[in-house]
């Protein structure tokens, strides 16, 4: 069996969509697949109608302590994160909220628009309703360019989530000449030195393929960007380390020479060769 040594973004029992997966339970199961260091990355909400699917500010610091807390019981590294979903009217709070905190990592996430859950079984068709997919996906690309230009993230998530529901608006996957201003986010993240993340979690979902596409790959790959990090996107502990060995010789195929990790905001590069290992069976 092989392993990756990192998980990159995991959702434990502060998030409102994982609340019986506890830091302990993951712990157990790293241990069981043999994966050194995994990073919590619980949703964080600040506005909207979608608040409660993670912490309120106040629990912050109970989160924090927790993980740092279990930490010291297990060889394997836990590493202290949010994925912080993008409100442009709330950049001032949010970068005043994180630089509180010691994180050892930020995820950005854009999963809503205009109050539309983008990605959502309900809202997805809302989002796309009355206009092509290169429109949509141009107003989500702007979006997400806004993301990486507020200097919060460390690294954006899943950067074509929006194609999980897309089989109910057409049959058709999205063709990567209708991902819309991705150039423009492209040299954005280049520009402010932002990575992006390869989500195994897509290929759990019906239209099985991890986000983002190859072709989104290729193309930061060609730009020039080199800080990429893996992730399963658990909910469950049965899901850590989900398709990450193969998401990590995708990568490879693509050309990336390293995989990236981080420890108190700073990222360190491992080299692609090191970072899946053979396991014994269990």
């Amino acid at each position: 069996m092989n392993a990756a040594r990192f998980d990159y973004h995991i959702h434990e029992s502060y998030s409102e969509d994982a609340q019986y997966s506890t830091v302990e339970r993951y712990i157990l199961e790293a241990e069981k697949k043999g994966i050194e260091e995994i990073a919590f990355t619980t949703h964080f909400i600040i506005t909207g109608p979608y608040t409660n699917y993670g912490p309120q500010p106040s629990q912050i610091p109970e989160y924090i302590d927790n993980i740092h807390r279990l930490d010291e019981t297990t060889d394997v590294r836990l590493k202290v994160g949010l994925e912080v979903d993008y409100f442009s009217e709330k950049e001032r709070e949010l970068k005043a909220l994180i630089d509180e905190y010691n994180f050892d990592f930020i995820l950005g996430g854009v999963h809503y628009i205009r109050n539309y859950d983008i990605a959502g079984r309900s809202d997805t068709p809302l989002f796309f309703s009355g206009r092509s997919v290169l429109e949509a996906t141009s107003e989500y690309f702007s979006v997400w360019k806004d993301a990486i230009e507020s200097g919060i993230f460390d690294v954006m998530s899943h950067p074509d989530y929006w194609k999980r529901f897309l089989y109910l608006v057409r049959p058709e996957p999205a063709a990567f000449s209708e991902y819309g201003r991705v150039n423009e986010a492209i040299d954005s993240l280049l520009s402010y030195n932002v990575g992006i993340e390869v989500n195994s979690s897509g290929r759990r979902h019906k239209q099985g393929a991890q986000y983002p596409a190859r072709e989104f790959l290729e193309a930061v790959h060609s730009a020039g960007l080199k800080k990429v990090t893996i992730g399963s996107d658990s909910h469950l502990p049965e899901q850590l380390g989900f398709w990450l060995p193969e998401a990590v010789e995708l990568l490879k195929d693509v050309g990336f020479k390293y995989i990236s990790s981080f420890t108190d905001r700073k990222c360190y590069s491992n080299p692609i060769e090191t970072v899946v290992r053979t396991m014994k069976n269990q």
